[in-house]
């Protein structure tokens, strides 16, 4: 299988930092120490991903049952005393419209199939090391989408009982079973407004993965022609969205209590991969519970339904009176 150098946009540091404190049974959050920074990066992404940003940062493939790939990533250290990383891939999951970190050295099936050249390695001050990883698929690998990630990590001991652990990884999404790679694919549903804390004004819209692979979607939201002419935005929504295949969540802007309700044009783009969706609705943000973003005035059937009822009464009452008036009393003879 063909690969390719990673573009320079793609070589960003520190893909995701998951860094925690033990002290004892305790577990908190901590940052690393300035003089003990370092990241990691891919250096190689395969040829069939071309023109997709995101096999620039992760390693994205779909393999056969029987199928092997290796790619090279690097480790490095920016700070200014000696580290010693450990290297191992560790389980992940997608859940709840997140990229979920498996605690530890937690390993799935498709983990056991990766296997590092190096499993430690020391770095001087500003220095890096690079390391391959492969994947060997077994024949009888259970078809579906598997997800991962390669850890590099210190353990540094801090003062009294204290570890100071600290890890940056790259994720991993591989699609597994016969045949080529499954198109991937999201759909965009009705955007739904609502108010958060302090009178936040909070727009949410729902995205659908409908495609055979993971998506990470990112989006933004531009307001026009709002009361008065006025115009806001571009807003980016307050989280990433990682949807697995089958999936759905919703991707939900914040905006400030001081624009006015409405009404809005909304403009909506997101983007996944090569797939971009854009939309645009009228919007009106809400002062209070959820609304659809549409404004629909349903027919009121409970009042209606009651005052028909209530004038069906009083037209019988009135015929039987009128009838009771107008009917003639016995005849003396």
């Amino acid at each position: 299988m063909k690969v390719r150098p990673t573009r320079a946009a793609g070589a960003l540091m520190v893909m995701t930092l998951a860094t925690t404190l033990l002290a004892g049974a305790g577990i908190g959050q901590a940052a690393t120490a300035p003089q003990n920074q370092f990241g990691i990066k891919l250096l190689q992404a395969p040829a069939s991903e071309a023109g997709d940003p995101r096999a620039d940062i992760y390693i994205i493939d779909h393999l056969n049952p029987g199928a092997d790939i290796s790619r090279n990533f690097q480790v490095s250290n920016t700070g200014s005393n000696t580290i010693t990383l450990s290297l191992y891939p560790a389980a992940a999951a997608v859940s709840g419209g997140t990229f979920k970190f498996a605690a530890g050295h937690t390993q799935n099936e498709m983990t056991t199939w990766v296997h590092l050249n190096k499993s430690t390695v020391t770095l001087a001050p500003h220095t890096a090391a690079t390391v391959t990883a492969t994947v060997d698929v077994p024949k009888d690998a259970t078809a579906g989408n598997d997800d991962g990630v390669i850890w590099a990590e210190q353990d540094a001991k801090g003062p009294g009982n204290v570890n100071l652990v600290s890890r940056v990884g790259i994720r991993m999404y591989l699609n597994i079973g016969p045949g080529g790679a499954p198109a991937a694919g999201f759909t965009v549903g009705t955007p739904t407004t609502s108010s958060g804390p302090n009178g936040t004004h909070l727009v949410s819209v729902p995205v659908n993965n409908t495609g055979g692979r993971a998506v990470d979607v990112r989006g933004s939201m531009s307001l026009t022609n709002g009361p008065g002419g006025l115009q806001a935005g571009p807003f980016n929504p307050q989280s990433m969205d990682t949807l697995a295949p089958g999936q759905s969540h919703p991707v939900t802007f914040a905006l400030s209590s001081k624009l006015p309700e409405g009404p809005w044009q909304a403009t909506f783009m997101f983007k996944s991969d090569l797939i971009t969706k854009t939309e645009k609705v009228t919007l009106n943000l809400a002062s209070g519970p959820a609304t659809t973003a549409k404004s629909r005035k349903n027919f009121p059937i409970v009042p209606v339904a009651g005052g028909i009822g209530l004038f069906l009464i009083l037209a019988v009452g009135a015929f039987f009176i009128l009838r009771h008036r107008r009917t003639p009393g016995p005849r003396h003879a």
